[in-house]
């Protein structure tokens, strides 16, 4: 009976997913960048980001903790536009996405991923490159955080 009354209080503190979906949709579509930069752009996880924008198991998403909800909102579409425009040294990218193909992540796949051309990937990956632009950080970052998952191992974003 106290598991059933604490999980009561755990639902109502959730809050409705619908409109913290429409702002991530409505920012990523804005700004033109893929969904996995705004997850680590916001410090959600990525896995939580794609639970709510694509479902579970064919389910859509009705309830999100307030802590998430919080940090989605915290990013909007003219901080993601600049994820283009801002560049980063390329050093920790490079070894991240080193990594990634030496784990096994087919190169064309982590290109489409990380929204470089094959040839900008080998750049950056044989060290030919000093920097790299926040975006291309991000989406590195993001599949580092999925390696494990099937996502980016059976299929590219």
């Amino acid at each position: 009976m106290r598991d059933e009354h604490n999980l009561q209080a755990v639902n109502r503190s959730w809050v409705d997913a619908a409109p913290f979906r429409a702002h991530v949709r409505h920012a990523i579509t804005v700004a033109g960048v893929p969904w996995p930069a705004f997850a680590v752009e916001s410090g959600v996880p990525v896995p939580a980001v794609r639970t709510l924008l694509f479902g579970r198991a064919g389910r859509t998403q009705t309830r999100i903790e307030p802590r998430i909800a919080t940090r989605l909102l915290r990013v909007d579409a003219a901080e993601l536009a600049g994820l283009r425009r801002t560049q980063v040294s390329s050093d920790e990218t490079a070894h991240r996405l080193r990594s990634l193909l030496v784990d096994g992540i087919d190169p064309l796949r982590l290109a489409r991923w990380c929204a470089l051309e094959p040839h900008e990937l080998a750049r950056l990956v044989d060290g030919e490159t000093f920097c790299c632009s926040r975006l291309t950080e991000c989406l590195s970052v993001a599949a580092e955080r999925l390696a494990a998952a099937p996502v980016l191992q059976q299929r590219a974003a």
